[in-house]
């Protein structure tokens, strides 16, 4: 962390928000599982959607997944929305839904990084890179990967 983050930072609202961004800390991702039936679900909740156990766990994950679906922001009109009026090298960012296949096919919503965005096609493989922006928050973020390493670990 070489310079102040200055981007929107996660809050932490939501049940368990706090203990997966702990685990993105040391590096990890981790998606909650229902202790019960065993279904994933992001982002977290308090009670599981199908059988509606308060019980759960927090289950370490590959983060390699597919391009479910993308979308590219390329820059907003400074006067049109204000808290987006960031400077243009900033742009594009690349909003990324990624489906994991190692949490029963769960979605997880980030950005995607080091990737040439007219080049992404959906289905293309990824892998969860991690950024620390600040001494308490750490950003899961997504890659591009080939297919070989993909297959081989």
């Amino acid at each position: 962390m070489t310079e102040k983050y200055d981007r929107p930072l996660p809050r932490f609202y939501a049940e368990g928000s706090r203990d997966f961004y702990e685990a993105t800390k040391r590096h990890e991702l981790r998606i909650q599982q229902c202790a019960e039936c065993g279904r994933f679900r992001f982002p977290p909740q308090l009670m599981c959607p199908s059988c509606r156990s308060m019980k759960s766990q927090w289950t370490q994950v590959s983060g390699r997944g597919t391009i479910h679906t993308f979308t590219v922001v390329r820059g907003y009109e400074p006067r049109s929305v204000p808290m987006f009026s960031w400077p243009a090298e900033r742009y594009p960012i690349v909003v990324v839904i990624v489906e994991l296949p190692d949490a029963d096919g769960t979605h997880i919503v980030s950005n995607m990084v080091d990737c040439d965005p007219e080049a992404l096609e959906i289905g293309m493989p990824v892998e969860v890179v991690f950024e620390d922006v600040t001494d308490e928050i750490t950003l899961p973020k997504f890659r591009l990967v080939d297919d070989v390493s993909q297959e081989s670990a």
